[in-house]
């Protein structure tokens, strides 16, 4: 028999993983989507928009339906949302088709956050650890969508991948049918509690302080993420002088592309380090210390990624995403003490719109930024942010001054 907890943690892991699966397989089988359909890379990528807009816009309405009946049949709902969009893309041969089935994706697949945390929060003990293992699962999906997605392609076709997505989801939606879940607090919280171990609400302008802290902090992650291949590919072209000169391969354009995209996903393995002792230490440390050493250490990683090359560079973002991803296990930890226990999947689904949502401004940031200037100063405006960030956690210091704000500790 698999225990309680561990359940709870099996599914909200699943279909995070599936939902960044399908966040990076487009991008991944754009340049066969443009063969299949006859059109332009540009115009193929604008077909994925929808997704990514309902990724953020559909949480927080996600989060009030999660919270008003179950969080595990709000995550049943997604994994066969997500198959009907994955058949229904397989099955589309026009670009409306396939524009408005991976809308229904995008709809469903974001279920993960505000329900699947939501589940974490309430019924695991060492909530920290599980939601570090949530995000590493979700950092899994980053890394392995592109090959996995480009094999089946090679395989089958991108028909045939958007297929097996579709079983894959479908099985965990039917095996989460024949599994219950008890969804019952492991240790009771205040119903109008904001914070862990105790009975005061914290006043609207302090939760509102920290959300507008989580929207700045989405930000900063969404440029890097946008910025970040493109920066390796002028900066540090070490790894594509090598696979150029061991291959043998006249095309040194591919070859960069190719020794950039390796380069972060092998940057991105650092953050599922950053991701578990994020998870463990916010089980044993005060959340708010824990949350403003973490934003201080990237701040001059961000700096120095403006001006560094090659080897030094690598290194240099290696460590900024090991902080930036073990960075939200504790932020996550914070969003449930923030919001009373009723409205914890709401909590999660608003701050899944502020940093998806929001976070997509930073396409046109970066590309206005380094249009305007250089790609290196993208990361100078991120320096700013966290600055910006830092000050405003202080201010959370003084707003919530006498409180411990802590997770649940293991009996």
């Amino acid at each position: 028999m698999i225990g309680n907890e561990k359940k709870i943690l099996l599914f909200p892991v699943a279909s995070h993983f599936l939902f960044h699966f399908y966040e990076i397989a487009f991008p991944a089988l754009a340049i066969p989507l443009t063969l299949s359909l006859n059109m332009s890379l540009k115009d193929v990528l604008e077909l994925g928009f929808p997704m990514y807009l309902m990724f953020g816009l559909f949480a927080l309405p996600w989060g009030f339906f999660a919270d008003h009946f179950s969080n595990r049949l709000a995550l049943m709902i997604g994994f066969f949302g997500c198959a009907a969009g994955s058949f229904l893309t397989a099955l589309s041969s026009t670009p409306t088709g396939i524009l408005w089935s991976l809308a229904v994706v995008g709809i469903f697949s974001c279920i993960c956050h505000p329900a699947g945390m939501g589940l974490i929060s309430h019924g695991v003990k060492n909530r920290g650890t599980a939601l570090g293992i949530f995000s590493v699962a979700g950092t899994v999906g980053l890394i392995v969508g592109p090959f996995l997605a480009g094999l089946m392609n090679w395989l089958a076709g991108w028909k045939v991948a958007y297929a097996v997505m579709g079983a894959v989801s479908l099985l965990w939606g039917i095996a989460l049918i024949f599994i219950q879940i008890d969804e019952t607090p492991v240790t009771q919280e205040s119903a109008t509690a904001g914070g862990v171990g105790n009975g005061n609400v914290f006043p609207l302008g302090t939760v509102i302080l920290f959300f507008w802290i989580v929207m700045l902090g989405g930000l900063v992650y969404r440029i890097n993420i946008v910025a970040l291949p493109a920066f390796l590919e002028f900066k540090a072209g070490f790894l594509s002088r090598a696979f150029h000169d061991l291959l043998n391969i006249p095309d040194l354009a591919a070859t960069a592309t190719m020794a950039a995209a390796t380069l972060t996903s092998l940057i991105y393995v650092a953050g599922i380090f950053g991701q578990l002792w994020g998870g463990r230490i916010a089980d044993r440390h005060e959340l708010r210390r824990l949350y403003i050493v973490f934003n201080a250490a990237i701040l001059p990683l961000a700096l120095l990624m403006a001006f560094l090359t090659e080897q030094y560079l690598v290194a240099a973002a290696a460590a900024y995403v090991f902080f930036a991803l073990g960075i939200q296990p504790i932020e996550n930890s914070l969003i449930a003490t923030f919001t009373p226990p009723r409205w914890r999947s709401t909590g999660y689904g608003l701050a899944a719109i502020l940093i998806f949502g929001v976070g997509a401004l930073a396409v046109y940031l970066v590309g206005w930024v380094s249009t305007r200037w250089s790609l290196g100063t993208v990361y100078l405006f991120s320096s700013a942010l966290l600055v910006l960030i830092v000050v405003n956690i202080v201010f959370l210091f003084g707003a919530t001054r006498g409180r411990e704000l802590r997770n649940r500790r293991s009996s």
